[in-house]
């Protein structure tokens, strides 16, 4: 079938879908640093929603919802435009985080065979002298993405493509954490660390043996939707086995989910690797899965604010006046364009 029209079929059956959504308070941890709220608080229910850390309005009757969320909220939400406390990001930091976005969009699009041109749908032109150096489209998982070599900025790229089974895991109640071995006491979603595992050696083995040869590149981990999420994992796994850090790595997501327990973002957030988490106004997916489902999100969050694009670096993880400050008001078609990138398949 082809991939738009299939595309379209999952988006109708996820907002249809959303509708038989119900909600589960679970607890919270302990209190940790920079922010994050995680000492166990009261449960507040507002109609069907239940939360634990911001407090929040209550959906009209009928919209469509998942755990609490709407699903696709149209309205503007303008309270935090008053409340932001964030740091205006400068106007070279947001052309350097839409240039990632058009990079990580082409992963649902990329075309062609390894050692060969970078091809694809609207965006590949803004990367030439771009060559493919592998692609993978794993058996289990259905991850997708490439790794690619630039010459002219120096640069490797691995790129990770949003999972085609968005609706299944907007409506997943279970959001299972499992260890995470390299740190005791943290743990992850187990179907992130399923996903990043089925591609570790292929990515793993391409991007050693760019980086032997170049060894003044810099690699660039890329990822929208669950995509992100396979981005930070790898990251980690180079830093940990290979040793990159922030002189040699970087990594940009988008509307990345939350990963781990409070343990894993004390990790994550101690390690000397630039994250860049960009979030798109009231987008869905960075709200799952729940808080109350054992999960934080580490850093650092920028969020585009408004419909003009600005953006702000949040001063802590789980900002209130950030994206969490959208809730419950949040959107499904704000997951899948980012400024005015396309982030899904009608980029190709």
């Amino acid at each position: 079938m082809n991939p738009t029209i299939k595309f379209l079929a999952l988006l109708v059956a996820v907002l249809i879908a959303v509708q038989l959504a119900s909600t589960a308070p679970l607890k919270k941890g302990k209190k940790g640093h920079k922010g994050h709220k995680h000492g166990a608080l009261p449960v507040k229910v507002v109609g069907n929603v239940k939360t634990g850390e911001h407090p929040i309005q209550k959906l009209p009757k009928g919209t469509p919802q998942a755990h609490g969320l709407a699903t696709n909220w149209t309205q503007p939400t303008t309270n935090s435009a008053v409340q932001n406390d964030g740091i205006p990001v400068s106007t070279h930091r947001v052309t350097t985080l839409k240039n990632y976005a058009r990079l990580a969009s082409t992963a649902y699009c990329v075309v062609g065979t390894e050692n060969g041109p970078f091809t694809c749908g609207s965006y590949c032109d803004d990367f030439p002298e771009t060559t493919i150096v592998k692609t993978f489209n794993t058996p289990k998982t259905s991850s997708i993405g490439f790794v690619a070599r630039n010459d002219n900025n120096k640069a490797i790229y691995v790129a990770y493509r949003g999972s085609a089974n968005l609706g299944s895991f907007i409506q997943d109640a279970k959001f299972v954490l499992t260890d995470y071995p390299p740190v005791a006491g943290a743990k992850v979603h187990y179907g992130f660390l399923e996903d990043q595992k089925e591609t570790r050696e292929i990515v793993y083995d391409a991007v050693i043996q760019e980086m032997e040869k170049h060894e003044d590149y810099t690699l660039y981990m890329l990822g929208h939707s669950l995509g992100g999420t396979a981005a930070v994992l790898q990251a980690l796994d180079f830093y940990q086995n290979a040793g990159y850090d922030s002189s040699k790595m970087v990594v940009y997501t988008y509307g990345e989910p939350r990963i781990g327990n409070p343990a894993f973002v004390d990790y994550v957030d101690s390690l000397p690797i630039n994250f860049f988490r960009t979030v798109n106004r009231n987008d869905i997916v960075p709200h799952l899965p729940p808080e109350n489902f054992g999960y934080q999100h580490h850093g650092n969050e920028h969020w585009i604010e408004n419909a003009s694009g600005d953006v702000v670096l949040c001063s802590t993880n789980e900002d209130s006046s950030c994206a969490d400050s959208v809730v419950p008001f949040t959107s499904i078609s704000s997951h899948l364009m980012y400024w005015d990138i396309k982030m899904s398949v009608f980029a190709c």
